[in-house]
């Protein structure tokens, strides 16, 4: 048993196909159909099912070996990255996603994280929830913040999620809305305003939800853009739903165009805010590090 078959079986199952490991792992498919078959043979039992039309399953023991084949694999990056560390100027590159509104908190902990590892590059990118956990799940990510509840239909399959804090949300308005000066307003209340929402997972959930409990709204438009939702609001065309940690960072909420207003006498949803990572994926030194400040920037919050 090496290294290079640990590789093979694990590079394998996770994408259920030989030759997707091999293009990705730079060898041939027979080569590494050989070193599998090896390696089976000396542990003496099937870890693969191998076949034309479902291509390569874990068996019941395969999975049980592949299990402990991730932990050795984790092991050995955690022997690198150690020894790694031991340089006086550590490089390397970190590719993070984050749902919007999110950006801000990820932007300010690079602030922190850069003046530690200066050569380090520091990759971040805005996305939609399943796109973040996709990505992760493909490690084409290293980390990724999203808003997550139980109540979604969420595949959360080979993904630990880790909740960091939650958000309350709350109604905007123009400062020029009558409803600028009331501080607290009930759902009913606001069933007469036209809306614009956000054109995103948690937004849609979250005013599909609205509209059951209570009736639908009047809708404006619903976009992706944050700035135009921002400026139909300043305009006092409309009004939106949004968690209070998201919008605190906008100009136009900082100086005083858009005001928050309390949502009372409604039940929100269950929803977290949080990091993705995937199950199988080893945390090196500088993901560790990178963690760290961020959580210290949403301590602020």
């Amino acid at each position: 048993m090496n290294f290079e078959q640990l590789l093979y079986i694990v590079e394998v199952a996770k994408h259920n196909s030989l030759s997707i490991a091999a293009q990705n792992l730079y060898v041939t498919q027979s080569g590494i159909s050989q070193s599998i078959t090896s390696l089976e043979k000396e542990l003496g039992l099937k870890i693969l099912h191998r076949s034309r039309g479902h291509g390569a399953v874990p068996t019941d023991e395969g999975r049980i070996i592949l299990k402990q084949a991730y932990e050795v694999l984790r092991k050995l990056e955690e022997i690198k990255e150690t020894a790694h560390s031991f340089n006086s100027m550590v490089e390397g590159k970190l590719k993070v996603s984050s749902i919007p509104g999110l950006t801000t908190i990820l932007v300010k902990a690079l602030a922190a994280f850069k003046q530690d590892y200066p050569q380090v590059n520091v990759e971040i990118n805005e996305k939609s929830g399943s796109s973040v956990i996709e990505d992760v799940r493909q490690h084409q990510i290293d980390i990724g913040l999203i808003a997550y509840s139980p109540d979604w239909n969420t595949n959360m399959e080979g993904i630990a999620f880790e909740s960091l804090f939650e958000g309350k949300q709350k109604i905007y308005v123009s400062k020029h809305s009558p409803l600028a000066f009331t501080g607290a307003i009930s759902s009913h209340e606001i069933l007469d305003q036209t809306l614009v929402t956000y054109y995103g997972e948690f937004m849609q959930y979250f005013v599909h939800d609205f509209f059951n409990k209570y009736q639908p709204m009047k809708i404006l438009f619903t976009s992706n853009n944050l700035d135009g939702i921002l400026q139909a609001i300043i305009e006092s065309s409309a009004i939106t739903f949004a968690p209070d940690f998201i919008m605190k960072n906008y100009p136009p909420v900082i100086n005083g165009e858009i005001i928050p207003i309390d949502l009372v006498n409604h039940r929100g949803l269950n929803i977290s805010f949080g990091l993705v990572l995937s199950e199988d994926k080893h945390l090196s030194i500088l993901l560790n590090k990178y963690i760290y400040y961020l959580k210290s920037e949403i301590s602020k919050i």
